[in-house]
């Protein structure tokens, strides 16, 4: 599938739910992921633009926590919001709808952990969520880079015997609850919208692959935003776009072609 039959397929779907990532996706990657991270606003014109279109909706997926994409995604207004990986959920309206239990010990003896690797390697950043903790690397030496991993490899194995399963991704390595994973809070999205709703789902990185492939088996459409680091996926999806720009492009075109599709549709006879 090219970018432009993906294009007009969403744009003429009756209910479409248009979900995206937010880092590396409609902003670009930061050196510090909880630190500077902007959403483009061109990006963030037509996520808005598609928000307000007849049977539209927008979902913001993230690993960031609810509060920190809620605050990123401001002018969005009402879209949903999903973060750390489907273990919180927003309605449009604002409302927490889903909050799943934190594994509270299992992260407290993981954050324990990670606090001896940091005090050997001071450029690797802890950050701890609701439900999970996450170990950043991109900051760390090329030099010190091998006995990091070498650590991060123990930290991952002490992860998975606690229960929590460990996401290697963009310079990160995450450990949370086996139980939610983006492609089951794009799930949970779809069940509160129409039946037959068109599902198109794009991200960057290892956490979206589960919502790319369980939006292309239910019929949807999953996109991948390559970027040098990443250029592949472990899933198959339905388009590959090389970077940011190209999807807000993407997102700006679509969002052109069915606010003009619902105009002729409301236009009298």
């Amino acid at each position: 599938m090219d970018v432009l039959q993906l294009i007009e397929r969403a744009a003429a779907a009756p209910s479409l739910l248009l979900a995206t990532d937010f880092d590396g996706t409609i902003s670009e990657i930061t050196p510090v992921a909880a630190g500077g991270a902007v959403a483009a606003p061109l990006a963030l014109g037509a996520l808005g633009a598609l928000s307000r279109a007849p049977g539209t909706a927008v979902a913001i997926v993230t690993g960031r926590t609810i509060h920190d994409v809620a605050a990123r995604t401001a002018a969005l207004g009402a879209v949903w919001r999903v973060g750390e990986h489907g273990a919180e959920i927003a309605a449009p309206g604002g409302e927490l709808v889903y909050r799943a239990d934190a594994p509270a010990g299992a992260l407290d003896a993981l954050e324990r952990e990670a606090g001896e690797v940091v005090r050997r390697v001071p450029a690797l950043r802890v950050e701890r969520k609701r439900c999970s903790i996450a170990l950043h690397w991109r900051l760390v030496s090329t030099e010190d880079r091998p006995a990091v991993f070498d650590a991060l490899g123990a930290w991952a194995d002490a992860a998975a015997r606690r229960g929590c399963v460990v996401m290697r991704g963009r310079s990160i390595h995450e450990a949370r609850d086996a139980a939610h994973d983006k492609g089951g809070a794009l799930a949970f999205l779809l069940a509160r919208l129409p039946p037959g709703t068109l599902a198109v789902y794009a991200g960057d990185d290892t956490t979206d692959e589960p919502a790319i492939a369980y939006a292309r088996a239910i019929g949807g459409a999953g996109v991948y935003i390559a970027s040098s680091e990443r250029p592949d996926t472990a899933v198959e999806p339905d388009l590959t776009l090389g970077g940011p720009g190209a999807w807000i492009a993407f997102l700006e075109e679509l969002a052109a072609r069915r606010g003009r599709l619902a105009g002729e549709a409301l236009r009298p006879a």
